[in-house]
C-alpha cells in the first residue's frame, strides 16, 4: 500500500481538529450551565451588626488584683444561610474599657437559626485576641469566649472572658466581661418570624416564612 502522500496527511489531522471542535463547545456549553445554576441556588448570608456596654473585671497579673471598668462593644460579621437550623460564621469585636483600654478580637460564631433569623436562640463565639493596654500584666494575646443569648428585636445578653495566651511571654489572661447589646441587622434585614405580626419585614434575608403567622413559636431556637 502506498503511504499517505503530504496532502492525505494534512487532511486527516484537519479531519481530527474538525472533530474535537463540537466537543469542547459542548463542554464549555456544560461547564457554562453549571456556572449558572450554582449562582442561581446560591443563599443568602446571615449578618450581625452589633453595639452595646457593660461592666468587666480583668486581672492585673503583677499585683494580683483585678481592674474594675464599664465597657463599651461593637461587633460585626457574616455567616452562613440563616434559613438553616446552625449557622456558622466570623466575627470581628471591639470593646473598650474606659478606665483601661480596648480589646480586639477576631472569633468564630456557632449560633442557632433563630439567633441568626432575630429570634430567640443563642450564639457562642470563641477565637483569639489582642489586648492593646498594660504592659504584659493583663496579657497580650488571650483567647476570648463569650456566650450570647439573643431575644426577638435585636436584643442580646452577652457572658464571656478571657483566659491564658496564645503567643508571647506576657501573663496569662483572665478576665470576665457581660455586655447587654442591641443588633440591628438582627433587628432589621435579618428578622422574620413571629414578630412580623407586629412590624412585618417585607423582605427578610433568606425569604419570607410562610408559616409563622399559623405557627408564631415555630422554629424561633432551631
Amino acid at each position: 500500500m502506498p503511504a499517505p502522500t503530504p496532502h492525505h496527511a494534512h487532511t486527516g489531522v484537519s479531519l481530527r481538529h474538525r472533530s474535537q471542535r463540537p466537543q469542547k463547545c459542548a463542554a464549555f456549553v456544560l461547564g457554562a450551565a453549571c456556572m449558572m445554576h450554582a449562582g442561581s441556588a446560591s443563599a443568602d448570608v446571615s449578618s450581625w451588626l452589633s453595639a452595646g456596654g457593660g461592666y468587666g473585671l480583668k486581672r492585673n497579673d503583677a499585683s494580683g488584683d483585678y481592674a474594675r471598668a464599664t465597657s463599651a462593644s461593637f461587633a460585626i460579621g457574616v455567616g452562613t444561610d440563616p434559613t438553616k437550623s446552625f449557622v456558622v460564621g466570623g466575627v470581628l469585636r471591639s470593646t473598650t474599657y474606659f478606665s483601661l483600654g480596648t480589646d480586639l478580637g477576631l472569633s468564630a460564631r456557632f449560633a442557632t437559626g433563630g439567633f441568626a433569623r432575630g429570634q430567640w436562640g443563642l450564639a457562642l463565639d470563641a477565637g483569639p485576641m489582642w489586648r492593646s493596654f498594660g504592659r504584659g500584666e493583663y496579657g497580650r494575646w488571650p483567647i476570648s469566649a463569650m456566650l450570647i443569648g439573643g431575644a426577638p428585636w435585636g436584643l442580646q445578653l452577652a457572658v464571656g472572658g478571657e483566659l491564658l495566651r496564645i503567643a508571647g511571654n506576657d501573663a496569662d489572661a483572665r478576665g470576665v466581661v457581660a455586655l447587654l447589646e442591641i443588633d440591628l441587622l438582627r433587628l432589621t434585614v435579618m428578622r422574620k418570624g413571629a414578630t412580623d405580626r407586629y412590624w412585618e419585614n417585607p423582605s427578610p434575608a433568606g425569604g419570607k416564612s410562610p408559616s409563622a403567622s399559623s405557627r408564631p413559636l415555630a422554629g424561633l431556637l432551631w
